[in-house]
């Protein structure tokens, strides 16, 4: 499927069927919690949806940075689609630019041994703790040309590929937790947002990021990227 049509398809979906759906079920109900909350941002548990018109299974995100927010309350949309290689998961942000996130099978499983340790948890529970750690994360894009691109959030790294920059389409391929890079004095300076963007747009700069990374990490990192 072209980025085009993996748009289209996810944008009409949203807007057609799941968008009157949480207006009509749950908008009202969002808002009010948020307007009550004393801790903010905050994201709430996912709401689940199946799509009759496309067969998509869809999980939905409602979210708040702010109370001024509560009027139009902005979402994270995700579907899995499984293949030979296992889940992928697609991320859509409802809001702002109307990011797609792709996830391929490897990126949780990095998620998992990297952050969570491989404690023990379920695939969908893995998938929404991920979502709900990085709902407030900068991206980074680099340069036409390189065509890579980087998602810093509190747990640490997600790094890949820019599939389409029109479409705005991204797929991280692997996780890097913050813990691991602090262990390196280079990196344990890079915690301001200034600091931290020069950090990733050296890393993407470079025509292979992935082997620097693991030639970097080697001994903390025990398995390849």
């Amino acid at each position: 499927m072209s980025p085009f049509a993996l748009r289209r398809e996810m944008q009409n979906d949203i807007f057609e069927n799941i968008v009157p759906y949480l207006k009509r079920n749950y908008d009202s109900k969002i808002r009010r919690a948020i307007i009550k909350s004393l801790h903010l941002p905050m994201i709430f548990n996912p709401i689940h949806y199946f799509s009759k018109t496309t067969n998509n299974d869809w999980f939905i995100f409602y979210y708040a940075i702010t109370k001024k927010l509560a009027e139009d309350a902005a979402c994270i949309a995700i579907s899995q689609v499984q293949t030979e290689e296992g889940t992928y998961v697609y991320e859509y942000i409802v809001a702002r630019e109307h990011n797609i996130y792709i996830f391929p099978p490897h990126f949780f499983s990095r998620y998992h041994s990297r952050f969570l340790k491989g404690a023990a948890i379920g695939k969908q529970e893995l998938i929404n703790q991920y979502i709900k750690n990085s709902y407030i994360g900068i991206i980074f894009i680099s340069e036409t040309g390189r065509e890579k691109c980087a998602l810093s959030f509190q747990d640490g790294y997600a790094i890949g590929d820019i599939i389409s920059r029109k479409e705005r389409i991204f797929m991280f391929k692997t996780f890097i937790s913050k813990d691991l890079l602090r262990k390196d004095q280079k990196f344990a300076k890079a915690y301001d947002q200034l600091q931290e963007q020069n950090l990733m747009n050296y890393i993407m700069s470079l025509e292979n990021p992935n082997e620097f990374l693991l030639n970097k990490y080697s001994s903390y990192l025990n398995s390849k990227l």
